[in-house]
């Protein structure tokens, strides 16, 4: 037994018992010490525990050490502790506990419940993340890059901020802040997932430290070289080496590729699944002759391949995740998976609208013709989940869904309400569809107006058939102060209905009466509330008092933003664009405040870049 991970489920069960005031006496260990018979098919992948304490005497044993870690947080749950949200005071105590007998044995609906870092993060949001996860039963962790670099880079050089003056960090700082984190995530005995971007990049002599452009002699022809042929010529996509793709064909290229990794894997032994991903983005497949006498991910999951075959060799349980998404999403033709046990398949749809969520079936039986170039992406629901029933024709293993709820459309769910059920039903629906769990890739700053996104995906996946609205009534009792539960309800329920995220993203019918009245709703209800919030900004319980204060200044963001949206449907352009500007501002000067609990950098992009109503047309896919 990993002593490690033991040895900190009983130091967070005595520190937790020390603030609750309680004594008991509770031994922790795996089912089998205390000749528990529960089974599960993947005991070091599969979370399953059982609590049994009588008068505070008791045992709580796991399926794994990351199990029995779970059970001390439910017992403490249990006790009166909510995990509220990842940050300084994101947990609250009760006054007083009430040590109750609990008997629970559960086993986890889903066996991947991954975080993915994303957005604009300082080190002490990522740890804060690593520390709430496997308070909500999320069980593991995925850090993109060999550095995570792109996403510490954004936050300490304070990108979009008209605030903040940017700070001196480095790739080298960045990778010890990775080096802490993978201890950490270990500690805890989550899962730990690598890289993913980058691969194309760091194997031919480029860094893989973002979606960065660069200059013409800051890329070298042997880079050239081995990039896509597409219209006739070799040559970085856009000068973006990560969003390029390569001649997949050439076996050089891809034994180079091979090497890169398996190299990797041997300085990261930590990894638990690696992640391999070709270039990063669309309509940029290689046109040699070699490679259009195959479909694009033939040549893909041949080094996919060629990867899990040379792990299984060295005797190595290291997954392998590969990428449905954008160029990817067509299935092979002329290739067969040679370890699919040890394979997860990454449903990725980028493009997806949040206007709707995944059905309980497959209702497009069909997808498009396969080009090399020159497609459409999917936007509808449906027409991206046509292609896994393809996949499911020639791929057996996991099937997960990496998706991007939190990551940009949130943006505009004022309430944070509309999006979490969306999120919900979609998880309730993943076993008629075949997943068998979840990376959310997400911002990590994402608890504004409250967490309520976050703990919904998080227990959907652990246990999907919960009762939604009981939910949220204790969190927001747990976040705000039980006497504002109702009233914020309300609140929050009808700044979701009106901030309307298919109606902005142009993915729904325009009604512009109905809109309008449901913005000026809103603001209006945001007006009223402001007595409500400044009588709570004073309150003694510091989890409470620093909700109140997230709230005070989300309301100002959003009445504003409702502003700019109202001046948008009256074609009052240079209006809703002086009242985005404010709400953007009111959110930067706030940021030490807010810093937790939003991505003020995102918040700024997504609403210059996602408004999108009225536009004649959509834009392409964000560049990430």
């Amino acid at each position: 037994m990993n002593k490690t991970v033991l040895d900190f489920a009983y130091e967070e069960l005595q520190k937790y018992l020390k603030i609750l005031k309680v004594k008991a006496d509770i031994s922790l260990g795996l089912f089998e010490d205390f000749g528990i018979t529960i089974t599960v098919p993947d005991p070091y992948r599969d979370d399953a525990f059982q609590i049994s304490v009588k008068n505070q005497k008791g045992y709580i044993a796991g399926s794994n050490e990351r199990s029995i870690l779970f059970g001390v947080y439910r017992l403490l749950e249990e006790w009166g502790i909510t995990w509220v949200r990842p940050g300084p005071n994101g947990t609250h105590y009760p006054k007083s506990c009430k040590a109750t007998d609990v008997e629970i044995k559960e086993i986890a609906e889903k066996r991947h419940r991954i975080m993915c870092i994303e957005g604009a993060v300082s080190f002490e949001n990522v740890i804060d993340m690593i520390d709430w996860l496997p308070k909500v039963y999320m069980n593991g962790y995925f850090i993109q890059f060999s550095t995570a670099h792109e996403f510490f880079e954004r936050w300490y050089d304070h990108q979009y901020s008209t605030v903040k003056k940017p700070e001196n960090h480095t790739v080298e700082k960045s990778k010890e802040f990775v080096k802490i984190m993978t201890e950490e995530i270990k500690k805890r005995g989550l899962i730990v997932q690598k890289m993913g971007h980058g691969w194309t990049c760091t194997a031919f002599g480029m860094p893989d430290d973002g979606w960065h452009e660069y200059s013409d002699d800051e890329i070298p022809q042997s880079f050239h070289d081995v990039c896509a042929l597409v219209n006739g010529e070799r040559k970085c996509w856009n000068n973006r080496p990560l969003q390029t793709q390569l001649c997949y064909s050439n076996p050089k290229i891809k034994q180079k590729l091979v090497d890169e990794v398996l190299k990797y894997l041997e300085n990261n032994p930590d990894t638990d699944a690696v992640h391999f991903w070709p270039g990063d983005w669309y309509n940029n497949t290689c046109e040699c002759e070699e490679c259009i006498k195959d479909r694009y991910t033939d040549h893909y999951l041949r080094i996919v391949n060629s990867i899990a075959e040379e792990i299984a060799k060295k005797g190595h349980k290291t997954q392998v995740v590969f990428d449905v998404c954008l160029n990817t999403l067509w299935p092979p033709v002329n290739t067969e998976f040679t370890h699919p046990d040890n394979m997860v398949l990454m449903f990725a749809p980028i493009t997806r609208t949040f206007s709707e969520a995944f059905p309980d079936k497959y209702n497009v039986k069909t997808i498009p013709e396969y080009k090399t170039n020159g497609f459409v992406m999917p936007v509808s629901v449906d027409e991206n989940l046509a292609f896994i029933p393809e996949w499911k024709k020639v791929f057996s293993g996991d099937v997960v869904d990496f998706d991007y709820h939190l990551m940009w459309d949130h943006i505009f769910d004022a309430g944070g309400e509309a999006i979490s059920k969306i999120a919900h039903q979609d998880i309730k629906n993943f076993d008629n569809l075949g997943f068998n769990g979840f990376i959310s890739c997400q911002l990590q700053r994402n608890a504004f107006p409250s967490s309520i996104a976050m703990t919904t995906i998080a227990k959907a996946l652990w246990k999907s058939n919960f009762d939604f609205d009981a939910m949220r009534r204790k969190l927001y009792a747990a976040t705000f102060g039980q006497d504002s539960a109702e009233l914020l309800c309300d609140y929050f329920s009808l700044l979701s209905k009106s901030f309307d995220i298919g109606v902005i993203r142009n993915q729904k019918p325009l009604n512009t009466d109905e809109f309008k009245a449901g913005i000026e709703a809103a603001i209006k209800k945001m007006d009223d509330m402001k007595d409500c919030i400044e009588a709570h900004l004073g309150v003694e319980d510091p989890c409470h008092k620093a909700s109140w204060e997230f709230l005070s200044v989300h309301r100002k963001i959003y009445s504003l933003l409702g502003k700019s949206l109202i001046a948008r449907l009256g074609a009052e352009y240079e209006k809703a664009e002086e009242y985005k500007t404010q709400s953007q501002q009111v959110a930067f000067e706030n940021e030490d405040i807010i810093q937790p609990v939003l991505d003020c950098m995102f918040y700024a992009r997504m609403t210059n870049e996602r408004i999108n109503f009225l536009n004649p047309e959509l834009p392409p896919p964000p560049l990430f």
